[in-house]
């Protein structure tokens, strides 16, 4: 594994983490009554957001195998390779980390061989 698979892993354990639902049950209670729009409505409604399918089961192993691997990093490390997977450019990272954009970009590369280092192991 070089760096670029494990960076495509790190992007699809994103993703993956995006779609797994939460389990927050707010409790909410409204006193209206249900309505349900017959299709026409729901057809020309401009609010309507698609929610994306939960991942398939395969999908979140792989996520929770690239979340183990984390642990290996220290915690700016772990920021840095998960900014990047959420598909940030360099510019906004190194916003974010107070990093320049080479230095950013070099501490996440060391963190990705240490990932790769410790796996070989």
């Amino acid at each position: 594994m070089d760096v670029n698979d494990l960076a495509k892993r790190y992007r699809e354990a994103w993703l993956v983490a995006r779609r797994v639902p939460s389990g927050m049950n707010l409790g909410h209670a409204s006193y209206w009554p249900e309505f349900n729009p017959n299709r026409w409505e729901v057809y020309h409604s401009e609010d309507a957001r698609i929610k994306p399918a939960p991942p398939s089961a395969d999908a979140v192993d792989r996520m929770v195998e690239c979340m183990r691997w984390l642990r290996w990093l220290s915690e700016e490390e772990r920021e840095l390779v998960w900014l990047r997977a959420g598909g940030l450019s360099w510019r906004d990272i190194a916003k974010k980390s107070g990093l320049s954009r080479m230095t950013a970009s070099r501490y996440w590369r060391k963190a990705m061989m240490h990932v790769i280092l410790r796996q070989n192991q």
